[in-house]
């Protein structure tokens, strides 16, 4: 499998077909493979697995683009990305080509929030596109306000978080960044991630397209004067 599968695009009678690989990443032990797994419908295993290296899976979604009025048929190349600092050199190769990522954060784990922007940047340096959709995920929401994790991190600070993130890129680049709280374990917002991400994919590539079309209308434009000025 190569890791630097690029997203595709295709039209067929149910709608515009795409491709898109993405990753999953943020700090080892933060719920990225239980969201995958519970995305899959393989259910939930209480006992912590660490992920070696990278693992694959493959799902479609359907997604409706409001301001185009088109239906997409998403496939999804999903690379679940291990966490821990010696895998580093592994992840880096596995970054390449993606066209989104659910970057995560331990809601009970102040730290693996902090290594939020870290986690972003590498991605972002790495993935030979430049700034790309994300999504933040604040995983394991099941256990918000429990007496047991009292060094909680507040949903203001991820919603901040993407606020700001939101005004640095959606005039440039066409998507927004969002915040979404998750928990794997009773199944809250699992699917509702995988489609936020995918609209904002939309909207970044629709964005370029727009782009791409406007400046080639106004270079033919600019030929036209031209010639009609001789």
């Amino acid at each position: 499998m190569n890791p630097g599968a690029t997203s595709r695009q295709k039209k067929s009678l149910s709608g515009t077909k795409i491709r898109a690989k993405i990753v999953l990443i943020g700090d080892g032990g933060v719920g990225k493979t239980a969201l995958r797994r519970a995305w899959l419908g393989e259910g939930f295993k209480t006992e912590y697995l660490m992920t070696i290296g990278a693992d694959f899976a493959s799902q479609e979604v359907t997604y409706y683009h409001s301001p185009t009025r088109t239906a997409y048929d998403i496939k999804f190349q999903v690379w679940d990305l291990a966490g821990q600092p010696r895998f580093k050199a592994v992840r880096d190769l596995y970054y390449r080509g993606a066209v989104g990522a659910l970057c995560f954060f331990d809601i009970t784990n102040q730290e693996s929030y902090m290594n939020l922007v870290e986690w972003i940047q590498s991605y972002w340096n790495l993935n030979g596109i430049g700034k790309s959709p994300i999504l933040i995920v604040g995983s394991k929401c099941d256990l918000r306000d429990n007496p047991a994790f009292p060094h909680q991190v507040s949903a203001h600070y991820g919603k901040e978080y993407a606020t700001e993130l939101s005004k640095l890129l959606k005039d440039k680049l066409g998507f927004s960044v969002h915040y979404l709280e998750t928990s794997s374990k009773e199944r809250i917002n699992v699917d509702k991630a995988f489609k936020v991400l995918a609209g904002e994919i939309i909207s970044s590539y629709s964005f370029q397209e727009k782009k791409r079309n406007d400046k080639s209308t106004s270079q033919k434009k600019m030929i036209s004067d031209q010639i009609s000025s001789r």
